[in-house]
């Protein structure tokens, strides 16, 4: 004789946090199995999260707790956002959360019965380690030398000549960001990233002690493909003494294995060639801007390095 099932228990509306039989979050592609049932659902939680691109670009980091429920029917109910940090990851982790509303569980069961059990899980949203969740951003997110720096290059002698093998120039100027009193007697530095070495290169967009807000820049590279990876100057809070360091970003959000060059501005120097990389405007946090003014930059920068041919440099101002 057939055993009938033991009905839900619907006459209790009560919600249990822990029960003897907790439910099951199920499996959805091969392999999963491998995974225990709270294994799958962090997986599954952070496989599409992403980070809003303002609160990405605001630096805004910090821990998202939401809650839900998972019913007598092993359906997903009541989903809600108990600690938020700001509205736009709020949403985006409330947007997330709602796959759930797809997913079948095995329900919990309590005293054989089942029941519904009440979840809160968190979110994390950190910039350092370039990451929403679990969801990776882009490869220079991850790289060992995030917000690290490096030696910066020697700027290029007046005197010297010819370019190096394997080689090519850049030359452009940078108008600076203000941080303070003090702060424009303390240097300012890009780091690149040569995407063919995976090198991290430093130079100097502001010389120390010069108080000028733009100033130009010569420098030699090696040959390659690069990405412009942080802007530091002296801290906006701590003054000349501490560099701040801002992610140099195209407006928009990291996603798992977006190209590169959706997220990144680069630009390409060839062996033996001078190229020219425009004016970087960095004034203005998280909103750079790379405008043509080779016009206004050629005659002086031309006076100074008679040895070079600026009007045929080539334009590689940063995309």
């Amino acid at each position: 004789m057939a055993q009938t099932p033991t009905p839900p228990d619907t006459a209790a509306p009560k919600h249990y946090t822990y029960t003897e039989k907790m439910p099951v979050f199920p499996v959805l592609a091969p392999g999963d199995s491998a995974f225990s049932p709270n294994q799958r659902f962090i997986r599954f939680i952070n496989a599409d999260v992403h980070y809003p691109s303002k609160a990405l670009r605001d630096g805004v980091t910090g821990r998202v707790y939401f809650s839900f429920s998972v019913n007598a029917q092993g359906r997903v109910q009541d989903i809600k956002v108990v600690k938020g940090v700001r509205a736009d990851i709020d949403a985006e982790v409330l947007r997330n959360a709602h796959r759930l509303d797809a997913i079948q569980w095995e329900p919990g069961t309590q005293n054989g019965r089942p029941v519904t059990v009440s979840f809160t899980a968190p979110m994390n949203f950190s910039i350092n380690n370039g990451r929403a969740g679990q969801a990776p951003g882009d490869s220079l997110d991850t790289a060992p030398f995030q917000h690290r720096m490096a030696f910066a290059l020697p700027a290029w002698d007046s005197k010297r000549w010819p370019v190096p093998k394997g080689k090519g120039m850049i030359y452009g100027s940078c108008l600076q960001r203000f941080a303070g009193t003090g702060s424009l007697g303390s240097g300012g530095f890009v780091q690149l990233v040569n995407l063919t070495t995976r090198k991290l290169i430093s130079f100097s967009v502001k010389p120390p002690m010069k108080s000028r807000r733009e100033n130009s820049f010569f420098y030699a590279l090696p040959a390659g493909r690069y990405a412009l990876h942080v802007y530091a100057y002296p801290d906006k809070v701590w003054g000349p003494y501490r560099m701040y360091f801002e992610n140099l970003r195209k407006p928009v959000a990291p996603a798992p294995n977006e190209p590169l060059s959706e997220t990144r501005y680069q630009f390409t120097v060839e062996s033996g060639k001078v190229h020219y990389v425009g004016t970087w405007n960095l004034a203005n946090e998280n909103k750079p801007e790379f405008m043509d003014e080779k016009y206004q930059i050629d005659p002086a920068i031309q006076a100074y390095f008679p040895q070079f041919n600026f009007k045929e440099a080539v334009m590689s101002l940063p995309q």
